[in-house]
């Protein structure tokens, strides 16, 4: 099934927003220019599963959320109280958020869910 990609570019933006970063940022994290980031964004543009993939683990968020027409809410969040936020910072953080999403569906399946 494909994704819609104005529901998944408009869930991308409102958590990025949340964050306080700048698309600049996100095209930095993912290693393509800020033009293409926009596109997501405004759902001009697919997006590859691996980039979605990474944008998942940045915002902590699982994929299917992200697919989702629901309101997208990271259950983590943060805050960067810099302006010099490197792409090393994110890639950090999303590993940490990996941790974290791969915890949560432990507990899910613990759950019986």
């Amino acid at each position: 099934m494909m994704p819609d990609l104005k529901t998944l570019g408009a869930n991308i933006k409102t958590l990025r927003q949340r964050a306080g970063l700048r698309q600049k940022h996100i095209a930095g994290y993912l290693g393509v220019d800020q033009s293409l980031v926009s596109k997501f964004e405004s759902g001009e543009r697919a997006i590859s599963s691996d980039m979605l993939d990474k944008i998942a683990a940045l915002f902590c968020c699982p994929v299917s959320v992200l697919m989702s027409p629901n309101e997208c809410e990271s259950p983590v969040l943060f805050a960067f109280r810099t302006t010099g936020v490197e792409g090393e910072d994110l890639e950090a953080l999303a590993m940490i958020n990996r941790i974290a999403l791969n915890q949560m569906l432990m507990d899910e399946l613990l759950e019986g869910r």
